[in-house]
């Protein structure tokens, strides 16, 4: 009887799954660029619209100095198309990530990709912020070197999912579980507790 109690809760709580698909933010992301100087701006709160990003800055032809804002900040990762963007391959370091003060190489006239995740409150332990966000949105930049200045061809920025695929409109849902779920979860314990009382 206990493993049928288990199988079933298992059951139960995998068939009533949904999934939160989160949705593609307007204008999530935008740029600016100065002479020798390119800024990427990404909402980091939706509900408000404040904006963090990072700053590429010229140093030749194909090499660029990496600047990230001094807020939450946004961590930037090179990433390739339908590569997804996600907690899993960044906690595993799946992609190199771009960190300040380092320079980094653009070649001239190739379309390269950035994978782009913050939100708004960074967690912490001890002090010291985790580079996890509280509220996380995913995102992706293309862009271009034009013989040293960066423009972008095009981006999304996805919040209230569990990441997207970089070059596309496609949000990673985040399985939630159901009313439905709920319902046969609680069915499965008050059946299991007849039986513990029996």
């Amino acid at each position: 009887m206990k493993w049928s109690l288990a199988i079933a809760f298992t059951l139960v709580a995998s068939v009533f799954r949904l999934y939160s698909q989160g949705y593609i933010v307007p204008n999530g992301i935008g740029a600016s660029s100065g002479v020798g100087m390119f800024n990427l701006g990404v909402i980091q709160n939706p509900s408000n619209g404040d904006y963090t990003g990072f700053v590429l800055e010229s140093q030749n032809a194909t090499a660029f100095l990496f600047s990230p804002a001094l807020d939450e900040g946004v961590r930037t990762f090179m990433v390739s198309p339908n590569d997804p963007i996600s907690w899993q391959p960044i906690l595993a370091n799946s992609y190199p990530e771009l960190t300040f003060a380092n320079s980094y190489t653009f070649e001239n006239g190739v379309p390269f990709y950035l994978g782009l995740y913050t939100g708004y409150n960074p967690y912490t332990s001890g002090g010291t912020c985790t580079g996890i966000y509280t509220d996380p949105l995913f995102g992706w930049a293309r862009l271009i070197n034009i013989n040293g200045t960066i423009q972008l061809l095009g981006s999304a920025l996805g919040y209230g999912g569990g990441g997207i695929y970089a070059g596309t409109q496609t949000i990673i849902p985040i399985p939630e579980p159901s009313v439905l779920g709920l319902a046969g979860l609680s069915a499965v314990l008050i059946a299991f507790r007849r039986y513990r009382n029996s």
